[in-house]
C-alpha cells in the first residue's frame, strides 16, 4: 500500500473513530450497567477458541485449500453471469427488485474479485478526502482559485466515474448508500468554498483569538454531520457472505468490504445454527459493539439467501 493509500485511510479511519465515539458516549452507562461476569468469562472463552482454530488452520494448510476456493469462487462468478446473461433473454430485468436490498433475493456484482472492489472503494475514499483538503487549501490560499477549480472539477468527475461505471456494477442493492456517502463528502467541500466567499458569515461565528479556525471547525462538523447522517439513513447490523468451509456448529464466511454495515472484507469463523453448506450466500448477524474502530465482526448466520 502507497504513502496515498494509507494517508486515505487514516483520514478516513480518523473520521469514522470521531464519530463513534460521538455516537457512543449516551450509550456508555447503559453498557456499564449491563456488564457481569458470566459474559466476561464467555467472551474469553470464545477468543481462545478463536485462537485455537487460528493455529489448527495453519497445521492443516487451511490456507492452500482456501486458495483453491477463490479459484472455484472466480469461475462460479463467471458461469453465474453467463447464466444470468442467458435468463436475461427469457425474462424482464430485475432491476426494480434490486432496490428492496433486505429482502432474501440479493443481486451481486458480476464477476469483479474482492481485491478490485476493495481498491475502487479505497480509491473513492482517498478521492473524497483529498476535495476536502483541497477546498480547505484554498480557502487557506494555499491553492489558487484558478488551480483549485480544474482540480476539484477533475476530482469530482473521477469519483463519479467510479461511482457510476464501478460501484453501480459492483453493490447493486447497496449503490445508493455509496454514491450518497461519497458525494455527501463532495458536498462537505463544495460548501466550505461558499462559505467562504460570505466574509460576513464567517465573522459572525469566528473566533476572536483565532478568526481562521473557524473553517476548520466547520469542516469538523459538516463530516461529523455527513458521518451521523449515513449513519441514520443507511446502517444496518447485518452483512452478507459466502461460506467457503462449514462444519456442525461453525463455518468459514468469506465477507467482502460492505459500506453500511461497517464490515471490512475478510474470512470470519460465525456460528452455524442453519445447517448451511460449502458455497452457500448468506445473511450475517453482526456482534454489537460500544465502538467499532476496526470495523464490526459477523457472528453467526441468520439465513441463507438466493442471488440474482
Amino acid at each position: 500500500m502507497s504513502l496515498f493509500n494509507k494517508l486515505g485511510y487514516y483520514i478516513i479511519k480518523l473520521f469514522s473513530i470521531t464519530g463513534m465515539l460521538i455516537l457512543s458516549i449516551p450509550k456508555i452507562p447503559e453498557k456499564l450497567r449491563n456488564i457481569n461476569s458470566k459474559d466476561i468469562r464467555e467472551k474469553m472463552d470464545t477468543e481462545n477458541l478463536k485462537d485455537n482454530i487460528s493455529r489448527l488452520r495453519d497445521d492443516v494448510g487451511f490456507e492452500e485449500k482456501l486458495s483453491q476456493i477463490r479459484d472455484d469462487e472466480r469461475i462460479f462468478r463467471i458461469t453465474g453471469s453467463e447464466k444470468r446473461s442467458k435468463s436475461s433473454k427469457k425474462s424482464e430485468p430485475y432491476e426494480e427488485k434490486s432496490e428492496k436490498s433486505d429482502s432474501s433475493v440479493v443481486m451481486i456484482g458480476g464477476a469483479f474479485t474482492s481485491a478490485q472492489k476493495e481498491r475502487t472503494v479505497l480509491t473513492l475514499q482517498i478521492l473524497s478526502a483529498a476535495f476536502v483538503v483541497v477546498s480547505i487549501l484554498s480557502i487557506f490560499h494555499f491553492i489558487s482559485t484558478i488551480i483549485y477549480i480544474p482540480l476539484g472539477v477533475v476530482i469530482v468527475g473521477y469519483i463519479l466515474y467510479l461511482l457510476y461505471n464501478k460501484i453501480k456494477l459492483m453493490y447493486k442493492n447497496d449503490f445508493n448508500a455509496y454514491r450518497d456517502f461519497f458525494l455527501m463528502y463532495v458536498a462537505v467541500g463544495i460548501i466550505l468554498a461558499l462559505v467562504n466567499t460570505n466574509s460576513n458569515f464567517v465573522m459572525a461565528y469566528s473566533f476572536q483569538l483565532l478568526p481562521s479556525l473557524t473553517i476548520l471547525i466547520f469542516a469538523v462538523v459538516a463530516v461529523l454531520a455527513v458521518f451521523l447522517i449515513f449513519r441514520i439513513r443507511y446502517y444496518r447490523n447485518f452483512t452478507y457472505g459466502t461460506v467457503i468451509e462449514a462444519g456442525k456448529k461453525t463455518a468459514y464466511v468469506k465477507v467482502e468490504y460492505d459500506i453500511r454495515s461497517n464490515v471490512k472484507p475478510d474470512i470470519y469463523i460465525v456460528e452455524n445454527n442453519v445447517g448451511v453448506v460449502e458455497g452457500d450466500y448468506v445473511k450475517l448477524q453482526l456482534e454489537q459493539k460500544l465502538m467499532s474502530m476496526s470495523g464490526n465482526k459477523p457472528i453467526s448466520i441468520i439465513e441463507t439467501v438466493n442471488i440474482l
